[in-house]
C-alpha cells in the first residue's frame, strides 16, 4: 500500500506546475472551503444561536460570506480586464466585462429579483464560452465548472422559493435554511471557479507549455 504523501511533498508538487495550474490549484481549493466554510457557519449561526450573529448569515449581502461572494464577482470584472490587455477577442471581452459589472451592481444595490436580469445573465453565459473556447483546456474546464454552479444558484433562486413555500416552510425552518444555504454557497464557489478558469487562460496564453 502506497505510503500517505507527506504536506510540504504535496506543496512541492503544486510549486512544480505551471503558473496557470498553481492558479488552477489555488483557486479550486479556496472555491472549495469557501463553500464549506459558508455551509458550516450558517448551520452553526441557526442552529445554535437562532441566526441572531448577522455576519454570519449569507442570506444578507453584508455578512461576511455575502461580501466575499459580491467581492469574488467583483474579482471576475478585473481578470476579464486583463484578458482585455490581449488583442485577441477584445472585444468581446469588453463587453463581458461590462455585463458582469452591470450585473454586480444590480445584486449589490437592488432587491433580489433573478428573472428580471434572466437574460443578461444567459448573455454573460453563452459569451463567457465563446470567448474561451481556446482556452488552456484545464483552464477552460475549471471555467464551465463553474457557470454550471452559477447556473445551478440561479435555477435555485428562481424555483427554490417556490418548492419552499409550496412545501409549507418557512423563515427559520431548516429547509429555509437548506435552500439559502444552497444558493449562496453554490453562487460563492461559482464565481472563484470562474475567476479561477479566466485567470488561468491569460496565464495560460503569456506564458504557453
Amino acid at each position: 500500500m502506497r505510503a500517505p504523501r507527506h504536506p510540504a511533498s504535496s506543496l512541492a508538487a503544486v510549486a512544480r506546475r505551471s503558473p496557470a495550474d498553481r492558479v488552477i490549484v489555488f483557486g479550486v481549493s479556496f472555491a472549495v472551503a469557501a463553500l464549506v466554510a459558508l455551509i458550516v457557519t450558517q448551520c452553526l449561526d441557526f442552529a445554535v444561536y437562532d441566526l441572531r450573529i448577522r455576519a454570519l448569515d449569507s442570506d444578507t449581502h453584508r455578512s461576511v460570506f455575502g461580501v466575499i461572494s459580491l467581492l469574488a464577482q467583483a474579482g471576475t470584472v478585473l481578470v476579464i480586464g486583463a484578458r482585455c490587455l490581449s488583442p485577441s477577442r477584445r472585444a468581446g471581452w469588453l463587453v463581458l466585462g461590462a455585463l458582469i459589472a452591470v450585473l454586480l451592481l444590480v445584486r449589490a444595490l437592488l432587491s433580489d429579483q433573478p428573472l428580471a436580469y434572466a437574460l443578461p445573465v444567459t448573455a454573460a453565459f453563452v459569451l463567457f464560452w465563446w470567448l474561451t473556447a481556446a482556452d488552456y483546456p484545464a483552464a477552460r474546464t475549471v471555467l464551465r465548472v463553474g457557470l454550471f454552479v452559477l447556473a445551478f444558484s440561479f435555477v435555485v433562486h428562481i424555483v427554490g422559493p417556490k418548492i419552499i413555500d409550496h412545501l409549507g416552510y418557512g423563515y427559520g425552518t431548516w429547509p429555509y435554511e437548506i435552500k439559502g444555504m444552497t444558493k449562496h454557497s453554490a453562487e460563492l464557489a461559482g464565481w472563484v471557479l470562474v475567476d479561477t478558469g479566466v485567470l488561468a487562460g491569460w496565464v495560460a496564453s503569456r506564458r504557453p507549455a
